[in-house]
């Protein structure tokens, strides 16, 4: 991938900020590409901390900045990204290439034209703190949607005949991805999000991947499992996600009986002795 653009981003402009220099990639037709000065107000206010949610800034791999007002044309969030694991106290938000940034962008599009519900992607913001600098940090941008609450939040106020339905959703949407060879690497609750009429919309394709379609079985229940030990984990927790919520998850996923009964008896099995070692660091972190 190129520095100057990505599939379906161009490098909209360079900006100068406080010394620091600025790289604004956005597909056509947004903003971000079409408004200097729009787009300046927005570096400007992310670099300044505008906006920010202190609190998630330690929570991983991003901190957030919610950004809105009549100066803009919709309220975004900003995501900046952060290395996560061990990684994150030694880099931090610093990184040596742009590619992940672009990488997430690319990977986000092609979802929304599989018809798989995401906030339109509006833009990534590159920055390098300095000419002689060695790294960026980068921040991702997209559209706010409003009125938005987190699954498990939301499945906390709704009944069964809901609960199925989303649960069917979710399921019907990954084998979309999955078919297509897209391996979304942080599949969990806590990236599914839901606006008040229950519609759902996927989340951070941070590190997400593709490979050749369709993704091979290993792969498929290798992401299989991350969302179902989020289930257990929200579940564990005093969640309202029942047995019959997760099968009409994997009904979804693989409605072929033969099939599904193949892969209900593999992924039990991978559960079972995962639990033994997921469940006592869930209990050591909740106590």
């Amino acid at each position: 991938m190129s520095e100057t653009s990505a599939e379906g981003l161009n490098l909209a402009s360079t900006l100068r900020v406080n010394n620091q220099f600025c790289y604004i990639y956005a597909p056509p037709q947004t903003f971000l590409a079409d408004d200097p000065v729009l787009r300046q107000r927005v570096v400007e206010e992310v670099l300044s901390g505008q906006g920010s949610v202190e609190p998630s800034a330690g929570m991983g791999r991003g901190g957030i900045f919610f950004l809105s007002g009549d100066w803009l044309l919709c309220p975004i969030v900003v995501r900046q990204y952060r290395h996560g694991g061990l990684w994150r106290f030694l880099s931090g938000a610093r990184f040596f290439t742009r590619h992940r940034f672009l990488a997430e962008f690319k990977l986000h599009s092609l979802a929304g034209r599989l018809g798989i519900p995401t906030p339109e992607a509006l833009g990534v913001i590159v920055v390098k703190r300095g000419a002689k600098s060695i790294f960026v940090n980068g921040y991702y941008v997209t559209r706010r949607l409003p009125n938005i609450s987190g699954l498990p939040e939301f499945l906390e106020q709704v009944g069964a005949a809901t609960r199925l339905r989303i649960a069917f959703e979710i399921g019907d949407y990954l084998r979309k991805l999955h078919e297509h060879g897209i391996f979304y690497t942080d599949l969990h609750v806590k990236n599914i999000l839901v606006v008040p009429e229950g519609g759902i919309f996927f989340i951070d394709f941070d590190k997400a991947k593709q490979f050749r379609a369709p993704l091979s079985g290993f792969r498929r229940r290798a992401n299989l499992y991350r969302f179902l030990r989020s289930v257990e984990k929200y579940s564990f927790r005093g969640g309202k996600l029942t047995d019959s919520d997760r099968s009409a998850f994997l009904i979804a996923y693989e409605p072929d009986p033969e099939e599904y009964s193949k892969l209900y008896r593999k992924l039990g099995f991978g559960l079972a002795w995962r639990g033994l070692f997921y469940k006592f660091g869930w209990w050591l972190n909740r106590s």
